[in-house]
């Protein structure tokens, strides 16, 4: 289950959205989140971009078991009750594409002896 929480800040004619989504799931949630502010919405920007969990409308990001993200946003468009919509939530995937010479290549402070990598060729 997807819970939302946010605080909603009205300054100088843009609408601040904060928010925290939390889910109660054992698993990672891929989460997608919309706004219902009635116009564009203004993302955090990394660099010169929008944050890569970021659309134009709203944020897809993952959620981990039984943790919250923050996330927030501004826009010019007057605020409403709720600011924000869970608009889909599903467990996330994982990714077990990667081969065993990238995952012993991440391996940091351990590192399998010769005898097994031998073993895996």
């Amino acid at each position: 289950m997807i819970e939302l929480d946010w605080e909603i800040d009205r300054t100088e004619g843009v609408t601040l959205v904060s928010a925290t989504v939390a889910t109660t799931a054992t698993t990672p949630q891929r989460v997608r989140i919309d706004s219902r502010l009635d116009g564009p919405i203004w993302p955090p920007v990394r660099g010169s971009d929008p944050a890569a969990e970021w659309t134009d409308s709203g944020w897809n990001g993952i959620v981990a078991p039984n943790q919250r993200r923050g996330i927030g946003f501004a826009s010019h468009a007057a605020p409403v009750e709720p600011p924000i919509e869970a608009v889909s939530a599903r467990r996330a995937t994982i990714d077990r594409s990667t081969n065993a010479a990238d995952a012993l290549a991440s391996l940091t402070a351990w590192k399998p002896t010769t005898d097994v990598l031998e073993r895996q060729q």
